[in-house]
C-alpha cells in the first residue's frame, strides 16, 4: 500500500512539474529573444542585467548572454550572433570605425563617457594610512615618470614590477610603448598578469597586506570602487602622443552598439536603448555594492533601479515605467514557484566565510608565503637560466640523440630534433624555455610529492580511504577554482602557475604508483619475505622495481598534464607559449595562435614519446 501511495505521489509531482515547465516554455516562446554580449568584465554584466530586466518586464523579450573576449564578441556582433553590446569601449576595438562603416551595426548612443584608465597605486603608498599603521613610502610619487625613482618599492626578482594591461587589449600596446618611452624598462619588468581577474587579485592581495603595487586599471570597476587607488598623472592627451605612449589616455566613449537586425526584431527595445545613459560613478556604485554584498548581477540591477528611479523616468515612457515599477515591488511569482526554482529560503551563503578565511591567511601568514614564493621563484628562474645557457644547437643534438637511444630508431631522433628546430624557426625558442621551466618545476614537485604518497597509499588502507576523495576532487575540480587563492596568496606569475599545475598533475603519478605496487604478484612478495627480506627491502627491491613500468606511465601522464596547463596558467601571468596563445585569442589572430599551439604540441609529443620509450625499456628489463 505504501509503495502504491509513493508511486502516486511521485506521479503527481512529476505531472505538476511537467505542466509548470510547459507553461513556462509557452510563455518564453511568446517572447522575442535578444542576445547580449558579455565581454567578461563586471560592469558589462551589470548593464546587461539592468537592460535584461527592463526588456523582460516592459518589452516582452527574453535576454540571452553570449560570453567571449572583446575581439570575439565584436566578430559575433558583426555576424548577428550577438544582438547588442551594452558596453563597447571604442578605443579597445581597433576596427570599430571600419566595422561601423559596413552598415551592419547601429551605434545607439553613449552608455557613459567619463571613464578613466592608466597606471594606479594605492593611496596609502603616497599618503600613508595611520589607521592601518602604514607609512607613506612614496610621498613625492605624482606622475608616471616619477616611477623611475621608486622601482625598489615594487619588488620583482630582478627589477621592479609594473603590472601591464590585459593581453590583447589595445591599451596594452600603448602602455608598453609608454614603459619604453619613459625609460621604465631600465628598472621595471612589464608584467602581464594574463587576465583581468588575476590583475584584480594582485591589487586586492597587495592592498589587503598594505604592500606597494603599481599597475594598469580603469574606472569604473568594482576594484576602483572598493579600493582607494590613485591614478598617476601623465602628459595631457593628444592623439599623436597617445599612440606613441607619451600622454594620458582620454576618456573613452563607451557605446551601446547593436546589430542592425535588432531594429526590425524589437524596435521599441532599441528606442529604450537609445535613451539608456549612465555615468562612471553610477556604474562604480553598483559594482562596489556587488563586491560588498556578494549579490548577483540581477539582484544588483534591482537594487540599482530602486535606488535611482530618476534614471528609469529618463529611459522609459510612462506605460513602460509603470510595468517596471510593478516588477520592482514584488512581481516574483517565478521565483516563488518551488516546482521550477530551488527555494531561496533554504539556500546558505558559504562564500563570505571562505573569502574571510583566505584574507586572514593572506594577511597573517604573508611572510611565510613570501618565502615560499622566493624559493619557488629561485627554482624556476634557475631552470630557465640553465635552459637559456645551453646553446640551441646543443639542445637539439641532445634531444635527437636521446630519441635515438630510447626508441632505437635514428629517424625518430631526427624528427624530434627537427621539431625543436621548427620551434626556434617560429621565433619561440626563448618562450619555449620559459614554458619548459614551469613544466619541469611542476613535474619535479609533483614527483617529490606523488611518489611517496603513492607508496603510502599502496601500503595503507586507511591512507587510501582518506586520500581517494581528495584525489578525485583534485582531478575533477576546475583549475580556476584553486588558482584564485593561489593568486591571492602568491600574486600572479609563474609561482602560482606551478602550484596550480602540481595540484592538477600530481594525481596520475599517485594513482599509478599505488596501482603498480598493489598489482605486483603476491607470490613474488611472499617469496621475498620467505628469504628473510624486511618490509622495506621487499618494497624497494621487489615491489617498486616490478611496478616501475606502471610508475613510468604515471610519470608520463603527469608530464602531459603539466604541459596541458600551459595556456591555462597564462591566464594568471605565466609567460611563455601559453601567453602567446592567450594574446592570439584576445586579438583573434589565428596564425599567431596556431603557430604557438603547434609549438606546444611539438613539446608535448617529444615529452610523451621519450617517457613512453623509457617506460617500454623498463618493461623490457622487467
Amino acid at each position: 500500500m505504501l509503495q502504491k501511495l509513493s508511486a502516486v505521489f511521485l506521479l503527481i509531482l512529476t505531472s505538476l512539474g511537467f505542466i509548470a515547465s510547459n507553461v513556462n516554455a509557452a510563455n518564453e516562446q511568446a517572447k522575442q529573444e535578444v542576445v547580449f554580449a558579455d565581454a567578461g568584465w563586471d560592469s558589462v554584466k551589470f548593464h546587461n542585467a539592468v537592460a535584461g530586466f527592463i526588456g523582460t518586464h516592459a518589452y516582452n523579450i527574453t535576454p540571452k548572454i553570449i560570453s567571449g573576449s572583446t575581439p570575439i564578441i565584436q566578430t559575433a556582433l558583426l555576424r548577428g550572433d550577438v544582438d547588442v553590446h551594452m558596453e563597447l569601449w571604442t578605443d579597445n576595438v581597433p576596427t570599430f570605425e571600419a566595422d561601423m562603416k559596413t552598415g551592419k551595426l547601429l551605434n545607439l548612443g553613449i552608455n557613459f563617457d567619463d571613464d578613466k584608465q592608466g597606471l594606479y597605486v594605492p593611496r596609502y603608498l603616497i599618503e600613508g594610512d595611520a589607521k592601518r599603521g602604514i607609512k607613506a613610502l612614496a610621498p613625492d610619487l605624482k606622475t608616471v615618470k616619477d616611477l623611475a625613482r621608486y622601482a625598489h618599492l615594487f619588488k620583482d626578482p630582478s627589477k621592479g614590477r609594473l603590472y601591464g594591461a590585459i593581453p590583447g587589449w589595445s591599451i596594452d600596446k600603448i602602455l608598453y610603448l609608454k614603459y619604453e618611452a619613459y625609460g621604465l624598462n631600465k628598472n621595471y619588468v612589464y608584467f602581464r598578469s594574463g587576465s583581468e581577474p588575476a590583475l584584480n587579485s594582485a591589487f586586492l592581495a597587495a592592498y589587503t597586506k598594505g604592500e606597494p603595487i603599481v599597475g594598469y586599471n580603469y574606472e569604473p570597476t568594482w576594484l576602483t570602487g572598493k579600493l582607494d587607488l590613485v591614478l598617476l598623472q601623465d602628459e595631457p592627451y593628444n592623439e599623436v602622443g597617445f599612440q606613441r605612449g607619451l600622454t594620458e589616455a582620454r576618456s573613452v566613449p563607451v557605446c551601446i552598439v547593436a546589430n542592425k537586425q535588432l531594429q526590425s526584431k524589437s524596435p521599441e527595445f532599441v528606442a529604450f536603448l537609445q535613451k539608456y545613459h549612465t555615468t562612471s560613478a553610477l556604474t562604480a556604485e553598483a559594482l562596489a555594492h556587488i563586491a560588498d554584498t556578494k549579490c548577483t548581477y540581477d539582484e544588483a540591477a534591482i537594487w540599482f533601479m530602486q535606488r535611482h528611479p530618476e534614471l528609469l523616468a529618463q529611459w522609459l515612457p510612462d506605460d513602460k515605467l509603470q510595468s517596471i515599477n510593478k516588477a520592482l515591488i514584488g512581481d516574483n511569482a517565478a521565483a516563488a514557484n518551488w516546482l521550477l526554482s530551488f527555494p531561496e529560503e533554504v539556500q546558505v551563503d558559504w562564500t563570505k566565510p571562505i573569502d574571510n578565511f583566505v584574507n586572514y591567511i593572506n594577511t597573517t601568514y604573508a611572510s611565510f608565503f613570501n618565502k615560499v614564493k622566493d624559493i619557488l621563484t629561485w627554482c624556476i628562474l634557475s631552470i630557465e637560466r640553465l635552459l637559456n645557457f645551453i646553446p640551441w644547437w646543443l639542445t637539439i643534438i641532445a634531444i635527437a640523440a636521446l630519441g635515438k637511444v630510447l626508441t632505437g630508431k635514428l629517424s625518430r631522433g631526427i624528427i624530434y630534433g627537427l621539431g625543436l628546430f621548427a620551434i626556434g624557426a617560429f621565433g619561440y625558442w626563448s618562450m619555449m624555455n620559459e614554458t619548459l621551466a614551469v613544466v619541469i618545476s611542476s613535474v619535479i614537485i609533483s614527483l617529490l610529492l606523488g611518489l611517496p604518497i603513492g607508496i603510502l597509499v599502496s601500503t595503507s588502507k586507511l591512507a587510501n580511504r582518506l586520500l581517494r576523495p581528495l584525489l578525485d576532487a583534485m582531478q575533477t575540480m576546475p583549475t580556476f577554482v584553486y588558482m584564485i587563492p593561489a593568486v591571492m596568496l602568491l600574486g600572479p606569475g609563474k609561482v602560482p602557475a606551478v602550484l596550480a599545475t602540481v595540484v592538477y598533475a600530481v594525481v596520475p603519478v599517485i594513482r599509478l604508483t599505488s596501482h603498480g605496487i598493489q598489482q605486483v604478484d603476491p607470490n613474488v612478495v611472499e617469496a621475498s619475505a620467505a628469504f628473510g627480506a624486511s618490509r622495506w627491502q621487499t618494497l624497494f627491491k621487489v615491489q617498486i622495481p616490478q611496478a616501475m613500468p606502471t610508475i613510468m606511465t604515471g610519470i608520463n601522464q603527469t608530464m602531459m598534464m603539466a604541459v596541458a596547463m600551459v595556456v591555462t596558467c597564462a591566464m594568471i601571468g605565466a609567460n611563455g607559449l601559453g601567453m602567446e596563445v592567450l594574446i592570439a585569442i584576445n586579438r583573434t589572430e589565428s596564425g599567431r595562435g596556431l603557430i604557438a599551439g603547434i609549438s606546444i604540441v611539438i613539446i608535448a609529443i617529444i615529452i610523451d614519446r621519450l617517457t613512453q620509450s623509457l617506460a617500454d625499456k623498463k618493461k623490457e628489463g622487467k
